[in-house]
């Protein structure tokens, strides 16, 4: 056990021994027994908060062990949620991690307290709530189990339920994203509508690893009449279903023996609407297979929600496919069956890392690179690599509208064979180069993925938003069958060339024809400039890259720290006029850098100017001058790129 899931546990054993101690019942004032935490608008049913104990005469967390049954919809529209709970019922390791069998109603340890675990962009969050629990009639409202006296699946939906703010925030979500709480896998979707090649043995493979799966029915397939409800088939459309078996069965009766790819799923709603088709409960499709394997195959006939079809009825009637696939964060016990994973976490700052799309080739290429190296070919003949690249944007307001989330995608390039470490892909790289492999779309999702077969090599994968100067925060995954490697490429921050500027005696007297009687004006008795009277003099050189506005005072006391030999704390007329003639040069070096002529500079030019003047910055140093620098419109005016500059050369 970790460090810090070790201290959640005692701090968790703490307030327990504190609210039995005092013979009191925890209650959750951040998740209260409210309306608010129901729905966000009224609704004409009443619905009583009550603890288990008020339910049942005998409650109990897990009653007889998990299982699938202990687990059926409610009135709230989450089917999403329940049948990725129903997956996690096939896997005891990962559920006994999300919901800790170590917990009961028994006097002595029961406080009115419960504690869940759910994984949270990259990292596990523990989730404590009290077991007051929504009722109508005397009944839970949501999430039960058949087992009346049972609640494990009630609480664990109540902290899934703060998690995401509210119970009706649960309403109308995505499989694949319950799935990923719960295991920390990393979700691959697949259009059942034109499905890869070799999708079964795909899907026999991750279920071999024990990944999870859940799939549905787009309502575009069907017409207008079928938009919500049940099919003629059986089949539930925009409702989630969970796979819980696949099968390639011998038909033994028939000539030749032939076989039939099979697939079982759960109707969370846990009751007759089943499929009506070909191999389904009672079908005589059954009478084909031998006894042996019907009982291989735990072959049961309930109004359960749970059935069997053929692969390719359920390739005709299903349209998207979610695959969970478990990774070490998944807390899996068998290493043998886990992908190997990479992880990796990265930020899109606008005028700094968030380049957009490849269609803006003048930043795309200042977007954040992650280098890939895949050594191993996966066990089959072909010898290629097969690698699944996974970008999550990292949303802790959880539940946000789509319409306002940013499209994200990726592209992978092939590394040049003289492609150094460290070494980033630079603008002349993209003109002249296509990506071997990236996403077909650009996608407001929480998460987009695909799978790739790519040769051994190095490669970079290049995440993006669609357009530049969108900012977020995101986690990249790049899974494989065999162990790779992959790290973010930033340049280091060095000095390329040294800032060699020369003073001829031209420069000496062009300075002196122009400044010598402004300064002395200005110093006065004690020959010298202070910051104040330095901002006086430049403000009125430099009007024109000012727009009339003043220097940067702090921009002046930065230079006349540089420039102050003797430390006086202002500046003889030598020290004035060394520092003039090297403001003509990096006024000229603006001017050359500032493209478009704005009279600023945005990131990508202060980038490239301070490349020109020999400085070499990463990301991360580039993220801390554009923050610390940048104005209202996130531009660099003249005075503060003197001040930027400044900085940078008394850095090395």
């Amino acid at each position: 056990m970790s460090r810090r899931a070790l201290h959640k546990r005692e701090r968790f054993a703490s307030l327990q021994r504190q609210l039995l101690n005092s013979k009191r019942l925890f209650e959750d004032r951040d998740f209260p027994a409210s309306n608010r935490v129901l729905f966000t608008r009224r609704r004409s049913v009443q619905l009583i908060w009550k603890r288990p104990h008020e339910i049942s005469k005998s409650p109990q967390f897990i009653a007889r062990g998990f299982s699938s049954s202990d687990v059926a919809q409610g009135r709230i529209r989450n089917c999403w949620f329940v049948a990725a709970l129903a997956d996690l019922t096939t896997n005891i390791d990962l559920l006994h991690h999300v919901c800790p069998p170590d917990q009961s109603f028994e006097p002595g340890s029961y406080c009115g307290m419960f504690r869940f675990n759910f994984w949270q962009f990259g990292e596990w969050v523990e989730i404590i709530v009290d077991d007051y629990l929504p009722t109508y009639n005397g009944r839970l409202y949501f999430t039960k189990s058949d087992d009346p006296d049972e609640f494990w699946s009630a609480l664990l939906e109540k902290a899934y339920a703060k998690l995401c703010g509210s119970y009706e925030a649960m309403s109308l979500g995505r499989i694949s994203e319950a799935l990923q709480d719960m295991t920390g896998g990393m979700i691959e979707n697949v259009d059942l509508q034109n499905p890869p090649h070799g999708l079964f043995n795909v899907m026999m493979k991750a279920y071999e690893r024990q990944s999870l799966m859940g799939c549905s029915i787009e309502v575009k397939k069907y017409s207008s009449d079928q938009y919500e409800g049940t099919l003629e088939n059986g089949l539930i459309t925009r409702h989630a279903y969970s796979i819980t078996g696949l099968r390639k069965a011998t038909l033994s009766s028939l000539r030749g023996r032939p076989e039939v790819d099979l697939i079982r799923l759960r109707n969370p709603h846990a009751n007759s609407s089943e499929w009506r088709g070909a191999w389904s409960d009672r079908s005589p499709e059954w009478n084909m297979l031998s006894s042996q394997e019907k009982r291989e195959l735990n072959l049961t006939f309930d109004d359960d929600g749970e059935f069997w079809m053929s692969f390719d009825d359920f390739l005709n009637n299903f349209t998207r496919l979610e695959i969970c696939m478990l990774t070490p964060d998944s807390m899996e016990q068998n290493d043998r069956r886990k992908w190997d994973v990479q992880n990796e976490k990265g930020r899109w700052q606008k005028g700094v890392t968030a380049g957009g799309c490849r269609n803006f080739i003048a930043s795309f290429y200042t977007n954040p690179q992650f280098r890939v190296c895949l050594k191993n070919p996966d066990d089959d003949d072909d010898e290629l690599c097969t690698v699944i690249v996974s970008l999550m944007r990292v949303d802790h307001s959880h539940r946000v509208k789509i319409p306002d989330r940013a499209p994200i995608g990726f592209a992978i390039y092939k590394a040049p064979s003289d492609m150094r470490k460290g070494d980033r892909l630079d603008r002349a790289f993209f003109e002249y180069n296509k990506a071997v492999a990236m996403t077909t779309s650009f996608s407001k999702l929480r998460e987009i993925s695909s799978r790739y077969r790519l040769h051994a090599g190095e490669y970079v994968v290049i995440p993006s938003t669609f357009n530049p100067g969108q900012e977020g925060d995101f986690l990249l995954r790049i899974f494989s069958e065999r162990p790779q490697y992959a790290s973010e490429i930033d340049q280091e921050t060095k000095m390329t060339s040294g800032p060699k500027v020369v003073i001829t005696q031209d420069d000496a007297k062009s300075i002196d024809h122009e400044f010598w009687d402004v300064f002395h004006q200005m110093a006065g008795e004690d020959g010298e400039v202070d910051q104040y009277e330095l901002q006086e003099i430049l403000s009125k050189s430099f009007t024109r890259e000012l727009n009339n506005n003043l220097f940067a005072l702090e921009a002046c006391r930065s230079m006349i720290s540089m420039f102050d030999t003797d430390r006086s704390g202002a500046l003889g007329y030598n020290e004035f006029r060394a520092l003039m003639i090297l403001l003509e040069k990096w006024k000229n070096h603006f001017h050359k850098y500032d493209r478009d002529h704005s009279g600023d500079m945005n990131a990508y030019e202060l980038r490239d100017a301070l490349n020109g003047l020999g400085y070499q910055l990463s990301n991360s140093a580039m993220s801390s001058l554009v923050l610390r620098y940048h104005n209202k419109r996130g531009t660099i005016s003249f005075d503060t790129f003197i001040q930027i500059v400044v900085r940078v050369v008394v850095m090395f």
